[in-house]
């Protein structure tokens, strides 16, 4: 018999109402029909092709994955609502250090956008600094792109030992392909750790090159996706790192 006064009832009892009511505001968000910017940079090109089909493709393409593979578990999205608060803070102490940051764009009242392909690639920024306030000289070059995230130690860790482009290769695509959208020179990353409260600050340039290989990896996943084939895995095996720490690995290895 269930004891509904012990501690592990009251908290198992209380937190299905309360993940059953994250997963049904959930439902309520208008499905995305873009590729996002977030998507592009990663390791594996079939996990980026994984999201164009779920995304631009979800109603068309023969090969999309079963929709129940695109819906994020009630605590995964405790942790996006963690970082979007993080975020906020992050953005208040960032500008009481003395910058001037933007972060809604004034012509639309929403976040800054880039758009490449015809649409079919997007991607809203968290912010733009554009002037300095403070009593001493800027610490960045400005304008400059502003991305901020909320990661777990060992991943601030990472990024503060290999830097972003090589610990974070998402992050640092992410931020290439803004500020190949926005034309711009300069870009700060902000990494708050989630369990210390330290945080990182990363200053990193565009590179063209980089922002031409992303474009290109994006027509082609796109083409791939209108052409009803998949592109190859970036592994030889399920027990590799980078399939182990990816939300796409069971849709991807049941099919050939």
């Amino acid at each position: 018999m269930l004891d509904l006064n012990s501690r592990s009832a009251l908290t198992d009892r209380i937190n299905f109402l309360m993940d059953a009511a994250i997963t049904a505001d959930a439902g309520k968000e208008p499905p995305r029909d873009y590729l996002g910017c977030s998507a592009i940079g990663g390791d594996c090109e079939r996990a980026v092709q994984y999201e164009a089909l779920t995304t631009v493709y979800r109603e068309s393409c023969r090969c999309t994955p079963e929709p129940g593979h695109t819906h994020f578990p009630p605590r995964v999205r405790r942790i996006f609502a963690r970082g979007h608060l993080m975020e906020d803070e992050a953005g208040r102490w960032i500008r009481q250090t003395g910058f001037l940051l933007n972060t809604v764009n004034p012509l639309t009242g929403g976040q800054f956008e880039v758009s490449f392909l015809g649409g079919k690639v997007r991607g809203h920024t968290d912010g733009l600094l554009t002037m300095w306030l403070g009593d001493c000289s800027s610490p960045v070059e400005l304008p400059a792109l502003w991305e901020c995230k909320c990661l777990a130690h060992k991943y601030v860790m990472a990024a503060r030992r290999d830097h972003i482009r090589k610990s974070h290769p998402k992050y640092y695509g992410q931020m290439m392909l803004y500020m190949g959208g926005l034309r711009l020179k300069h870009g700060l990353i902000t990494c708050v750790d989630a369990d210390t409260m330290d945080i990182y600050h990363e200053l990193v340039d565009f590179d063209e090159e980089t922002f031409d290989m992303l474009i290109r990896r994006a027509e082609h996943v796109l083409a791939m996706c209108e052409a009803g084939e998949m592109v190859p895995r970036c592994a030889t095996t399920r027990a590799s790192v980078t399939c182990r720490l990816c939300h796409w690995s069971d849709v991807c290895w049941s099919e050939a």
